[in-house]
């Protein structure tokens, strides 16, 4: 009996592992038409597979429902409490004075309209 030689098995399992990677990360576009959502939805990239958004993992955590979760339920699932301190979002009682406009002395416009004027863009 011959013995494969030790690289063409490693290559062929590698092979597998590779076959078996990325068919598993990709986004199927069933789901898309299953749930309405685009594919950025529930992926970062927005033609689909890879890393998931927040919503994405709440989806496929709650056993790929017929309906993506909004952004707040889906962290409500993936266990993030957000709280909101609403005196942060007061408007402020200080009155602003408006801004007084740029004046410049003549000697420094003109050195000021030298270096735009030489300016190149870099």
């Amino acid at each position: 009996m011959k013995r494969l030689p030790l690289f063409l098995i490693a290559g062929a399992v590698l092979a597998a592992l590779m076959v078996l990677a990325t068919s598993t990360m990709q986004a199927l576009p069933e789901y898309a038409a299953q749930t309405g959502e685009p594919c950025a939805s529930c992926h970062i990239s927005p033609s689909g597979g890879g890393a998931r958004t927040p919503r994405g993992q709440a989806w496929v955590g709650a056993g790929k429902p017929g309906q993506v979760p909004a952004l707040i339920e889906a962290l409500e699932i993936l266990g993030v409490k957000l709280t909101v301190n609403p005196a942060d979002f007061k408007a402020s009682t200080n009155t602003l004075t408006p801004a007084m406009p740029l004046q410049l002395k003549p000697v420094e416009a003109q050195k000021l309209w030298a270096r735009l004027r030489n300016y190149d863009g870099n």
